[in-house]
């Protein structure tokens, strides 16, 4: 077998030479193959797509095995920078990233166009009510929001197949309208954020739910279930009437607002857990490595 080369070879170029040997059933061939096309990065990633369909069994599982290393690095490395940094944005470019590791061909324009024209509808439904949001009664705002949610748009919860891996992936809940708490309630905090809504995250053992928190009254929004309302009086008469004080209730731990980093946490913990019990240990692997760019 000719020695590869790192040059171009009779007028082709690398990329056009180093395909040819790819499905060498030689492993040290196919090892060198593979770290020069890893070598080149996202053009290797470009170029291999189009190799995904391909009708040689071997090239096609390779061409995908390639992109999805060059493509976790690139998740990894962006992970990290946004856990180093104070952007307002880590929630959600931390989600896009994570779509790209299930998903490498995820179009982060697209997922960022979906959230933008869901804002925008729902924007216009609020305005007819008043320009200030802050200025709708609570109830008639979140009533408002959930009916484009989860009666419009029809966003629900995933309870027939909860352990799908897609009901974590952002790109798959705005594409399916299905998810897991922790999903939906993440389609609800980017959309309220958009808007200016105080929503947050509140990160219950077992479940995911969101707390709107604005003026004197506040509520607890359930998305993974139609977005059901519950007002904090209404909790804390619950609690009190299974012998918790008020002072008790305040101080619960879980019930306070949860980190972006926390959410995103959340996130890769639901997908180890998913892969885990597909025995893909790979997959499992790499995502709790992708855990310590939290830590």
């Amino acid at each position: 077998m000719t020695e590869l080369k790192e040059k171009e070879i009779n007028g082709t170029t690398e990329l056009d030479y180093l395909i040819k040997l790819l499905d060498d059933e030689d492993e040290n061939i196919y090892n060198s193959v593979r770290e020069r096309f890893i070598s080149h990065g996202e053009n290797t990633s470009e170029y291999l797509r189009s190799f995904l369909n391909d009708e040689n069994i071997l090239i096609k599982n390779r061409a995908s095995e390639i992109i999805s290393t060059i493509n976790y690095d690139n998740i990894r490395a962006e992970l990290i920078r946004l856990s180093n940094s104070d952007s307002d944005e880590l929630l959600e470019k931390s989600m896009i990233a994570l779509a790209e590791f299930g998903y490498p061909s995820t179009d982060k324009n697209e997922i960022k166009s979906i959230l933008n024209e869901m804002s925008s509808d729902i924007s216009k439904k609020l305005n007819l009510l008043n320009s200030d949001y802050l200025l709708i009664k609570p109830l008639l705002l979140l009533n408002t929001i959930n009916d484009y949610l989860f009666n419009e748009k029809g966003f629900r919860g995933n309870s027939e197949n909860y352990l799908d891996s897609d009901n974590s992936y952002i790109n798959k809940v705005l594409e399916r309208k299905t998810g897991i708490p922790v999903t939906l309630s993440v389609v609800y905090l980017l959309i309220a954020k958009r808007l200016g809504i105080p929503v947050f995250g509140i990160n219950l053992p077992g479940h995911f739910i969101l707390k709107y928190t604005g003026g004197t009254e506040e509520y607890f929004i359930d998305p993974y279930n139609n977005g059901i309302i519950i007002s904090v009086k209404e909790a804390a008469e619950f609690i009190e009437n299974i012998g918790m004080t008020n002072e008790d209730f305040k101080n619960i731990p879980y019930l306070k607002p949860a980190t972006d980093k926390e959410i995103v946490l959340r996130v890769i913990r639901n997908l180890i857990e998913v892969y885990t019990k597909e025995n893909d240990f790979n997959k499992s692997r790499q995502l709790e490595n992708l855990t310590l760019c939290f830590a």
